[in-house]
């Protein structure tokens, strides 16, 4: 039997809401036709902009012996942009982190998933793709987008 997506997104949220500056961390892809419902989703009790969803684009396998399912799920990130305050440095220095941390990061004990990149080995299982600027409504923010694999041996 795979493991089902909720598992594996609920311990890539844990492990990110241990980083210092994450926000509110959602464990799906949140959705609203109002874009300034979907900015308060990421809003936290001061009203600033900080905070990442979870979501899985693909999960294919592969044969070589054993199956395996390589599950590729997307963290998106939006942080409010304050020039004054050098905010462009502190998120690319949160997406550094978040990298430092799923880089070397272990599977709960006795999971059949691990963080790594099944698919390219030669990849580290964490890939920083797009950090950008990005109109929210009226609201000017950060926004990037960090993959990370998680290979899973299926039995």
């Amino acid at each position: 039997m795979t493991v089902r997506y909720s598992t594996i997104a609920a311990d890539i949220k844990t492990k990110l809401e241990g980083i210092s500056g994450t926000g509110l961390i959602h464990a799906y892809e949140r959705q609203t036709v109002a874009q300034g419902k979907f900015i308060d989703l990421f809003k936290d009790s001061t009203g600033k902009i900080c905070g990442w969803e979870i979501t899985r684009r693909a999960a294919p396998e592969t044969y070589t012996g054993p199956t395996n399912r390589h599950h590729q799920f997307l963290l998106q990130g939006y942080q409010g942009l304050q020039d004054a305050t050098a905010s462009a440095s502190a998120f690319q220095d949160l997406c550094d982190d978040i990298c430092d941390l799923f880089r070397d990061a272990n599977a709960p004990t006795g999971a059949t998933w691990q963080y790594r990149n099944g698919l390219e080995p030669g990849k580290t299982p964490v890939q920083l793709e797009l950090i950008d600027d990005r109109m929210f409504g009226n609201v000017l923010c950060h926004h990037a987008v960090i993959s990370i694999t998680v290979t899973e041996r299926i039995f």
